[in-house]
């Protein structure tokens, strides 16, 4: 199966940024009435099937890499973008 392998930085953003990029990518849960309710709120990556190797690089299908890419352009991170081939078993 073809797959994109993603490398992405965030060390020049600060940290505020870094923490929108990567609830946006990865989601997170939120809480209100100081704790009582807990809402999970979905990132891109939440629906989509995807190995992440380690911080900053993540591995997605071809079809859905333009999504991840996309958002990462739109807070000024310049990914890099390498296509590879999985076994069809490796990304559930």
């Amino acid at each position: 199966m073809k797959a994109k392998l993603i490398v992405y930085k965030l060390a020049k953003l600060k940290q505020y940024h870094k923490v929108l990029v990567n609830r946006a990518l990865f989601g997170f849960t939120d809480n209100s009435n100081k704790g009582s309710y807990l809402y999970k709120r979905g990132g891109v990556l939440s629906n989509l099937p995807h190995i992440r190797l380690i911080r900053g690089v993540i591995i997605i299908k071809d079809k859905d890499s333009n999504k991840v890419i996309s958002l990462l352009h739109s807070y000024k991170v310049n990914p890099m973008v390498f296509n590879i081939t999985l076994k069809s078993s490796m990304l559930h």
